[in-house]
């Protein structure tokens, strides 16, 4: 996978999902699905990368006879899963944080506090209709492996520092992130967990309610998070190097362990809890309880 910016000359660009189309080839989620449409023998065969490929070719490619044309020079921002927090954070901010600055593409009705969050941190948006654009230069982030490096942990919270800048020290705060308002991957027996979690001092957090400042702020002064595995989980990104950190998934293997990639830079607090019935995620109340019991013993004088 590359890891540098692929600049790209008069590009059909689709929207909002940011299928780019040069010619006869094509590029998916930022630069992390290249595609050839007259070399088929030199695509993947299988996997991921063929079936999202094939699943969005499906749509059709972008039609040049409808294409608004857009002057200028720009970053692409569009791309499946820009709506999602960890992804602003890990693909497109860290490719923004580089010079050089031009307009950032970003699709109408993004969230209204990732365009505040950028926008006060000094960065042009152009929001897209959904519709094809043929884009006179287009600047694409890098998709290399793996999704955390040292050197983007560490611009991206130098970055931070100077974005939000940090107020005075705080007590120490214990967390439990909740994802009762999202569509998945929500634990469905919260509601038994919440008691168990105030009896060990956890305040229940909804990432959604906060702005991006609110939610830096917060986890720099928490020192413990719980959390079911979800897009907030990556403020442990803020979080102090010896936080405890406990990422309850559905399945082992859910998010192809992007948080490990992060955390194992230097949070050797993390551990990961899975429930026993694979077919709900919900988590045995004694489950939890062992673990927040364990971390009270260690952590005794």
């Amino acid at each position: 996978m590359p890891d540098r910016p692929l600049v790209l000359q008069d590009a059909l660009l689709s929207s909002p999902d940011g299928l780019v189309q040069q010619q006869n080839r094509l590029w998916f989620h930022f630069q992390k699905y290249p595609w050839s449409l007259d070399s088929p023998d030199t695509n993947p065969s299988s996997g991921d990368h063929q079936r999202l490929l094939q699943q969005r070719l499906v749509k059709g490619l972008p039609n040049p006879k409808l294409a608004q044309h857009l002057s200028g020079v720009f970053h692409l921002g569009l791309s499946p899963h820009i709506h999602s927090y960890y992804h602003l954070l890990t693909d497109l901010l860290p490719h923004l944080l580089a010079p050089p600055r031009y307009p950032v593409l970003v699709p109408e009705g993004w969230p209204q506090t990732f365009a505040d969050f950028l926008c006060d941190a000094g960065f042009e948006l152009k929001p897209l209709s959904p519709g094809v654009f043929r884009v006179d230069k287009l600047w694409i982030p890098a998709m290399g492996p793996p999704d955390w490096t040292s050197e983007k942990r560490q611009a991206l919270l130098a970055f931070f520092e100077k974005a939000v800048p940090k107020t005075e020290n705080h007590s120490p705060r214990k967390l439990y992130l909740s994802r009762s308002n999202a569509k998945r991957r929500h634990l469905v027996n919260e509601i038994e967990l919440l008691p168990l979690l105030q009896q060990h001092g956890y305040e229940l957090v909804t990432a959604e309610t906060l702005t991006i400042p609110e939610q830096v702020q917060l986890f720099r002064e928490a020192t413990h998070l719980v959390a079911p595995h979800g897009a907030g989980l990556v403020n442990g990104l803020f979080m102090p190097r010896f936080a405890r950190i406990l990422e309850i998934r559905p399945v082992p293997e859910s998010g192809a362990g992007c948080f490990d990639a992060l955390f194992q830079l230097g949070w050797p607090g993390h551990e990961v809890l899975v429930p026993p019935d694979s077919g709900r995620f919900a988590l045995p109340p004694k489950q939890l309880s062992a673990v927040l019991e364990r971390w009270r013993r260690e952590e005794a004088p």
